[in-house]
């Protein structure tokens, strides 16, 4: 039981080159990102559009 809770409020992790999208307030607001890094800074991502920039893990999920 301890388990299932730790991976609910555990912060995601994502490895180098997967697609991701951003939501912000409950909506997609940039798409089809890919990961260039992820640190204890962040989540470096390149958009397709406005280059590349630092995200916060939350506020990104994965594609597929």
């Amino acid at each position: 039981m301890l388990k299932l809770f730790q991976t609910l409020f555990q912060t995601p992790r994502f490895q180098a080159g997967v697609r991701v999208n951003r939501l912000h307030q409950g909506s997609l607001d940039r798409t089809d990102g890919r990961v260039v890094a992820h640190t204890d800074e962040g989540v470096l991502v390149e958009w397709p559009r406005d280059g590349s920039g630092w995200e916060r893990p939350n506020a990104l999920c994965q594609q597929g």
